[in-house]
């Protein structure tokens, strides 16, 4: 995969696993399978091994992905092994981290980026579905703290709700709101209204500087 991931496709290749997360989710939500929790851990830390390989932001970018991968892979562990309580907001805590990490990491190469190509819009496109990621993960890490925070989504393993978190927080990202699901709580009402301000400003942001960038290559000229 090394020899092939570069600079002009490197998000293309994230991108991809990032939709292999969410149909994953989808597809073990819909079979009764009590191992479909074991195959959600799995698929992220699969996206996390294609972030390391794919995503060269330096070397201490690489050790943090190490880190979390390793730590999220303990606390599963710890999980099935014990069934302690604690595991599941530490693993929560670690995937938000990581999240939050490559959407930073992300977003310092694509928004306001030089020239506008194909790996770019791509990239643009990672980000926002890392928002909906982080936010999925937060509501998942409310409902360990507040089991009645969400209308709809029970108080189950994380794992085993990941596909409901992620319908809930894409749906306020774009502010379709099938009703559903909602926030009971002042908590998770506030988280809510945040990722749909966020998500709009996002796409405002994003056009604004893909168009922008374009714009400046043309007038430039291509080196």
């Amino acid at each position: 995969m090394g020899r092939r991931v570069h600079e002009e496709n490197n998000f293309i290749f994230f991108t991809l696993a990032l939709l292999l997360l969410l149909l994953t989710s989808a597809i073990v939500a819909s079979v009764a399978d009590g191992r479909g929790m074991m195959v959600v851990e799995g698929v992220i830390l699969v996206t996390q091994v294609v972030a390391y390989m794919s995503l060269h932001f330096g070397r201490r970018w690489r050790v943090f992905v190490v880190v979390t991968l390793l730590l999220i892979a303990l606390a599963n562990s710890v999980h099935r092994a014990t069934d302690w309580p604690g595991a599941a907001p530490i693993t929560l805590t670690l995937t938000l981290a990581f999240f939050v990490g490559v959407a930073f990491m992300v977003a310092r190469r694509v928004l306001f980026p030089g020239h506008v190509n194909a790996n770019i819009v791509v990239g643009a496109l990672a980000i926002y579905m890392l928002l909906g990621l982080i936010w999925a993960t937060l509501y998942l890490l409310v409902l360990e703290v507040f089991p009645q925070a969400i209308n709809g989504m029970e108080h189950i393993y994380w794992a085993d709700n990941f596909s409901n978190a992620l319908y809930f927080s894409y749906i306020t990202m774009t502010s379709v709101g099938y009703g559903e699901i909602t926030p009971a709580m002042p908590i998770s009402r506030t988280l809510a209204y945040l990722q749909a301000m966020i998500g709009s400003f996002y796409m405002a942001v994003v056009v604004a500087s893909l168009v922008g960038a374009h714009r400046l290559w043309r007038k430039s000229g291509p080196d």
